[in-house]
């Protein structure tokens, strides 16, 4: 039988600020365990939750960047389970009033729907040593301000969830709200999914598969579960509702328990913590700090500058770079030939030193050695040991030129002096370009070239050997 797959995804976005949602304890990744904890977030009696601004405002920034409704007010709730990786026994988050709602993003002109955006504190990490049969807890992360981005059962394949939460991840990390680094945790994924009959209305029975920490391991997870899924009903069998596990070793996912319904949960409005109320000038003053997202910069680069999609892609690779170049091209507009430079040779001096957040020149710079060759000041491979330098040292183009011995003088006399050598020395590639074989011309000119050395830019090498060849 042939089944149509429903897919919803729920996705879990650490917010980068710089102490946690309830308390003022500070969230860094790899900190000595259980080091960054205090009374609120450790749960003891008659510790109250002071509630963290910035992780609202980053809440609002995020559900801007991801099409959102933002409601004016929103409130926290007490979701109340009992597991250990929250000592108090129930988990502050938004239920029945979340802070964003009716967002939507589109993969490749399909518009995925997301039904809500809610915060949460983190809960603590849960270490399972099979070897010795225990479980350990560090609270570290217990605390730490979270969103959790759910959407409508719209996709329906595994390569479209993965593409969607990438570009989930790409627009977070563009606003500057979460790191989005899922091999630290700070973004993790829950799939939800459920096949049914071909054509069918009616849903199947979902499995949830958590906390996926790769885009590759939501792909695989999913691919897998669609076979398993499929296999069961093609034994006239039903699919259990339960939550699974993904193991990214051997490609399967397995049983972690029965799946709760939200009344499970038993969730009541959380008296300590008052309602949150935004006004519309607060809303306006948040949306400025909205960044151009990486789908509005993708457009400019084709659409306005002209650049292949792949080169456009590779600029957009780090907020940082694509940054870098806008800035570049305001200051002087040739906006391929700068794409270039940075694709090819900037990425290699990247790739071969690394990137530390910043580079040791300003984009002012930059522009400017693109224009020393359009201006004829310098050659492709002067303009390629000048980044170099500047990569390295940090210093002006024009003055590594000049201290480098790069600048060209354009002596006319000299080019015309090598013009006539190599037309001397070269009769029957004069004779085959004058008879109409043009490809001789990258000879010629090449062997002009040499002799000139710097002493010419290669547009005026080229000026001149045109017109004694039409002699």
């Amino acid at each position: 039988m042939k089944y149509d797959v429903v897919i919803g995804l729920e996705i879990h976005a650490e917010l980068s600020t710089q102490s946690k949602i309830f308390c003022g304890c500070a969230q860094q990744f790899g900190a000595e365990t259980n080091s960054l904890c205090c009374a609120g977030c450790s749960s003891f009696p008659g510790a109250l939750p002071l509630l963290n601004k910035r992780a609202m405002e980053y809440a609002v920034i995020a559900g801007l960047c991801l099409n959102c409704k933002i409601n004016s007010y929103s409130a926290f709730d007490r979701k109340n389970y009992f597991y250990p990786d929250l000592p108090k026994a129930y988990q502050v988050s938004q239920f029945f009033y979340p802070i964003c709602s009716d967002g939507y993003l589109e993969v490749k002109g399909k518009k995925i729907r997301i039904n809500r955006i809610h915060v949460e504190e983190d809960a603590g990490k849960l270490i399972h040593d099979e070897y010795l049969g225990v479980s350990l807890a560090d609270y570290n992360r217990g605390g730490v301000p979270l969103i959790e981005i759910v959407t409508e059962p719209d996709i329906t394949s595994a390569e479209e969830a993965s593409e969607f939460a990438e570009m989930v991840a790409y627009n977070l990390r563009y606003a500057g709200v979460c790191d989005a680094k899922m091999e630290e945790g700070s973004l993790r994924c829950d799939v939800n999914i459920s096949l049914k009959p071909q054509g069918s209305k009616e849903l199947g029975v979902r499995a949830e598969i958590k906390n996926l920490n790769s885009f590759k391991s939501i792909e695989r997870a999913i691919e897998y579960e669609i076979k398993r899924q499929s296999e069961i009903l093609d034994r006239g069998e039903k699919v259990k509702q339960e939550t699974r596990r993904f193991n990214d070793n051997n490609g399967r996912t397995i049983p972690m328990r029965s799946k709760e319904e939200a009344e499970d949960y038993r969730y009541f409005p959380d008296p300590d913590i008052p309602a949150i109320l935004f006004t519309e000038e607060q809303l306006k003053e948040i949306a400025k700090k909205v960044p151009l997202l990486p789908q509005q910069r993708f457009d400019i680069y084709t659409n306005q500058y002209g650049l292949p999609p792949a080169d456009a892609k590779l600029l957009l690779t780090k907020k940082d770079y694509s940054d870098f170049y806008n800035e570049s091209v305001k200051i002087y507009n040739n906006y391929k030939d700068t794409a270039s430079l940075f694709i090819v040779e900037l990425f290699r001096l990247i790739n071969d030193y690394g990137y530390d957040g910043e580079f040791k020149f300003t984009p002012a710079q930059f522009a400017k050695l693109v224009k020393m060759l359009d201006d004829g000041k310098i050659t492709k491979a002067a303009q390629k040991a000048i980044l170099g330098y500047m990569f390295n040292e940090g210093k002006d183009p024009e003055d590594i030129a000049k201290e480098r011995g790069l600048i060209i003088e354009n002596d006319i006399e000299a080019v015309q002096k090598a013009i006539a050598e190599v037309i001397a020395e070269n009769p029957k590639a004069v004779e085959q370009y004058k008879s109409g074989i043009e490809k001789v011309f990258g000879f010629l000119m090449g062997q002009t070239a040499r002799k000139v050395g710097k002493s010419a830019s290669p547009s005026i090498i080229r000026e001149y050997l045109i017109k004694a060849l039409q002699d």
